[in-house]
């Protein structure tokens, strides 16, 4: 303990000259040290005390800058090491989710191979109901007639443009009668005419 007390009265003290100390034991036994002299007239010993040696500033200038560089150097490590394990977490969780994909997508097709080997056991276990079919007498093949084509249409006159309203009126029953030939036929010639050709041609008169 008294080393220890010692050792903080020197520190404050390191200048560049020689420091006096004063050493004594009181009546008690107990050591002190003190800058000054006691006024007790215990006998005090005096210590001189040499400065300490001036600090080497190229040493610590030196020091200070392996410091450095070795917390910069493990700065770094730990950011390489940082990296290494996020990336290292990044793939786990990359090869995590292809695998959940893969085995979802293997449950699905499983799923739909199920499905599709059920509804060919319900379309195979299915009971279908059927009718003969009728029977086909068989009757000889004839050639079909033949179909003869339509005349052409009788054209009719030519159409003449219309003098007046008696001939508008007249259209309608002139257009029928070129329509239908048969029906209305030319008038016959009186019978005097008729008996005359027949005269004319050698037979009897009637």
């Amino acid at each position: 303990m008294t080393a220890m007390m010692a050792a903080a009265l020197l520190l404050p003290y390191g200048a560049a000259q020689t420091q006096q100390i004063y050493k004594w034991t009181d009546a008690n036994g107990q050591v002190h040290y003190s800058q000054r002299e006691p006024d007790s007239s215990a006998q005090a010993q005096k210590l001189d005390i040499a400065p300490p040696p001036p600090a080497d500033s190229s040493s610590s200038s030196a020091d200070a800058t392996a410091e450095v560089a070795r917390i910069n150097a493990l700065a770094d490590q730990m950011a390489r090491d940082r990296e290494a394990v996020e990336k290292a977490r990044q793939e786990q969780a990359a090869r995590n989710l292809q695998l959940e994909n893969e085995q979802l997508q293997n449950e699905l097709l499983k799923q739909q191979a199920e499905q599709q080997k059920q509804k060919q056991e319900e379309e195979s276990n299915r009971t279908i109901i059927g009718y003969p079919l009728p029977y086909a007498y068989p009757y000889p093949a004839y050639p079909l007639p033949h179909r003869p084509k339509p005349y052409p249409p009788d054209p009719g006159p030519p159409c003449q443009p219309c003098q007046d309203a008696a001939s508008q009126n007249r259209r309608p029953a002139l257009r029928r009668r070129w329509l239908n030939p048969i029906r209305h036929s030319a008038p016959r010639p009186p019978k005097s005419t008729l008996r005359r050709e027949a005269l004319s041609a050698g037979a009897e008169p009637v």
